[in-house]
């Protein structure tokens, strides 16, 4: 940049090389099994965590691609979940709030897609967890024990080349602050 004097801008001059905002590492799981949950309260999905450690008040960016199925008519939700190493927490990242009998979640809800069909939720949240080593993972629960909610497949799962399994991914990075 060229800046000639005298001028009316204004702003501030970096004076040494700043990593704020820089992308300081990136971890990611990439679940390719199915898996069923009829719990009727949130639990794991098992195989799909990362974990990252972070130095400082660094942030940690997590993007989630979830694919999955149920039955037509059936809700299923999930929630972002961190737990910190020697810690005993369960952080449940950006879940809705409180609101008479409906259940929080950070995604999922009422599907009317038929059974047959794929469905799939991503989201994306900035999170400051402090330093530490951190799990990042998705929680899954049915709204009925008798309705499953299948991990990267569809409801119906037919034996067929018209039948899909998918893929399901999460991605980590700890961001400069």
């Amino acid at each position: 940049r060229t800046l000639k004097l005298p001028s009316d801008g204004d702003g501030t001059i970096l004076t040494t090389n700043s990593s704020v905002g820089k992308i300081l590492q990136v971890k990611q799981t990439v679940k390719t099994d199915t898996a069923s949950y009829s719990n009727t309260s949130f639990a794991k999905v098992t195989g799909f965590s990362s974990t990252i450690t972070t130095t400082g008040s660094n942030k940690v960016l997590v993007r989630v691609m979830l694919h999955f199925g149920t039955d037509a008519g059936r809700a299923c939700q999930f929630r972002l979940a961190r737990t910190t190493s020697g810690s005993s927490e369960n952080d449940e990242l950006i879940i809705g709030d409180a609101s008479s009998n409906r259940t929080r979640a950070s995604m999922g809800g009422l599907f009317t897609t038929l059974n047959w069909m794929n469905a799939s939720e991503s989201i994306e949240f900035l999170d400051s967890p402090s330093a530490g080593t951190h799990e990042y993972y998705v929680k899954a629960r049915a709204d009925d024990s008798s309705y499953p909610v299948y991990i990267n497949r569809n409801y119906r799962f037919n034996d067929g080349a018209y039948a899909s399994v998918l893929a399901s991914v999460i991605t980590i990075m700890e961001v400069a602050a």
